[in-house]
């Protein structure tokens, strides 16, 4: 029913603009030999981690129903600079469409995105963060880092747009998501899953 996958830094979930070929579900396809898998929901083309893709059609609005109800625990770990409130925070922000048209911002208004933050370990110039969407916006927690003046290391976007080539991977997005929890839909039982991608030195 499920195909759990960890996808590598740099590479699109999905086909989209100029990359139309090269993208986790295309390879996915191709070395399994299937056809027909949907993504049950979205990573950045620069976040590395665990993606959960449905190949049975008929299980698949059961898994759908978890992400769009919130019932997906998801954790993210982040290489950030130091945070002036070191104690775990909740940031809870509107985000819009911003300019240009692929950046998100936070606008006056009743929040609808919510990140909990929590320090795991601290460097000397960058800590190791953990963070916990309650919700799913676009960016969310490269905007609610960056707003917090801790923008994640190699954030091209926020909090100032940086162009870079599309083939330069010098210095990835430093943010993987690390773990999905749910209770399956189908069986019950309970379900974890963890990331083996890595960030800078950790």
């Amino acid at each position: 029913r499920l195909i759990v996958v960890d996808k590598p830094h740099c590479l699109p979930v999905m086909p989209a603009g100029r990359h139309a070929r090269e993208t986790l579900l295309t390879r996915v396809e191709r070395r399994l030999g299937v056809r027909g898998l949907v993504p049950l929901h979205r990573l950045d083309r620069g976040t590395a981690g665990l993606v959960l893709f449905s190949c049975d059609r008929a299980s698949r609005a059961g898994y759908q129903a978890l992400f769009r109800v919130r019932r997906v625990r998801k954790i993210y770990h982040a290489l950030a600079p130091p945070l002036r409130d070191a104690a775990p925070l909740v940031r809870r922000t509107r985000l819009e469409p911003g300019e240009p048209f692929h950046r998100m911002r936070e606008i006056a208004g009743p929040p609808n995105a919510e990140t909990h933050v929590t320090v795991l370990a601290r460097g000397a110039d960058t800590w190791l963060y953990e963070l916990m969407p309650v919700t799913g916006r676009k960016h969310q927690l490269r905007v609610h880092m960056a707003s917090l003046g801790a923008p994640i290391v190699g954030d091209d976007l926020y909090p100032e747009y940086r162009p870079r080539a599309p083939d330069d991977y010098a210095s990835p997005l430093q943010l993987v998501a690390r773990r999905l929890e749910f209770d399956d839909p189908v069986t019950g039982e309970a379900r974890s899953f963890e990331s083996r991608a890595t960030l800078a030195g950790h």
